[in-house]
């Protein structure tokens, strides 16, 4: 039978699924994994992972298949150019790479490539008014 559909795991699983997984993965491999939430700048990454030593990166975490909002590739071109790793992980298969890739990486190099969901690049000037609204939240 040809099937166009994905297996039922991966449509049962849900976000909160995947942040728990997540979040215990990091902890277990000795980093940390705050919530990032924020009352002036919307649309940053669900988590803040700390690593040793000094090692910081940005992860948004979707159900599977699910995309980042255009705001939210705006905000991580924003940390990228700031040179903090900023990743989609939306399957809890693609956690323990990205746990290694953390561990291997050393601040300052390049991030690995390939890790986590595959992100589509953000046509920024596609978006003037939320260009304007962002540059106003970041010239504080």
């Amino acid at each position: 039978m040809n099937r166009c559909l994905p297996d039922r795991e991966v449509i049962q699983t849900r976000e909160s699924v995947v942040e728990k997984e997540f979040v215990r993965a990091v902890r277990k491999a000795g980093g940390v994994a705050y919530k990032l939430t924020s009352q002036t700048a919307n649309g940053l990454p669900d988590r803040l992972v700390l690593f040793p030593p000094a090692k910081t990166a940005f992860v948004e975490l979707k159900a599977p298949g699910k995309m980042l909002r255009p705001l939210q590739r705006k905000r991580r071109l924003q940390l990228m150019k700031l040179g903090f790793p900023v990743l989609c992980i939306d399957r809890p298969e693609q956690i323990e790479p990205f746990i290694q890739a953390v561990e291997g990486w050393v601040p300052g190099e390049p991030f690995p490539e390939g890790i986590g969901a595959r992100i589509p690049e953000l046509g920024v000037e596609a978006l003037p008014e939320l260009n304007n609204l962002i540059n106003r939240q970041t010239n504080y």
